[in-house]
């Protein structure tokens, strides 16, 4: 079991909703622990006694987004035999819960200490199964997609559309 699942109605459970709120809404750079405290209804002190720092907080709710969206991209792709489709499959269910979620900017930023990217792992697996190195091409996409749709530059819809036009370009 993950130690870092808070218990119902406290206040660990409070931060992590704020901090996946406005980690996801203002991203890394932007989030103010003390202002992110204020907003918890608890102090400073509690988020570095329950996590240590803010990187620690984001690496928490990023790491459990990522799950949550890989969870639902195997799922998608055991659906599909042919490589470009689990593919294509996975990441539309990946960009319908992002949306959805509205974790857009959080699974988009590129946060130097983050190296633990789950997504990108399940993209390069793909690479596996394709002549050249086109996972690099498909995950970049993919982040700039969410980046974009996050900074209501493209819709949901122009986003799918874009990733099944590369997925269909690149790996037929």
């Amino acid at each position: 079991m993950k130690e870092w699942i808070p218990i119902p109605g406290t206040v660990k459970e409070k931060l992590i909703k704020v901090a996946l709120e406005e980690f996801s809404l203002n991203g890394f750079k932007s989030v103010n622990i003390t202002k992110l405290a204020e907003k918890a209804n608890t102090t400073t002190g509690a988020v570095y006694h329950h996590f240590g720092s803010k990187y620690s907080l984001y690496e928490v709710i990023r790491t459990d987004m990522e799950q949550r969206i890989i969870d639902r991209m195997e799922g998608a792709a055991s659906l599909f035999d042919q490589p470009n489709k689990r593919l294509e499959a996975a990441l539309i269910t990946a960009l319908d819960f992002a949306v959805k979620s509205k974790i857009c900017r959080l699974l988009s930023e590129d946060i130097a200490d983050y190296k633990n990217d789950q997504v990108k792992k399940f993209i390069y697996e793909f690479g596996k199964d394709i002549p050249l190195p086109l996972e690099i091409v498909i995950y970049s996409s993919w982040r700039y997609i969410l980046k974009a749709i996050s900074e209501d530059e493209i819709t949901y819809e122009q986003g799918k559309d874009l990733l099944k036009w590369l997925l269909k370009r690149e790996l037929n």
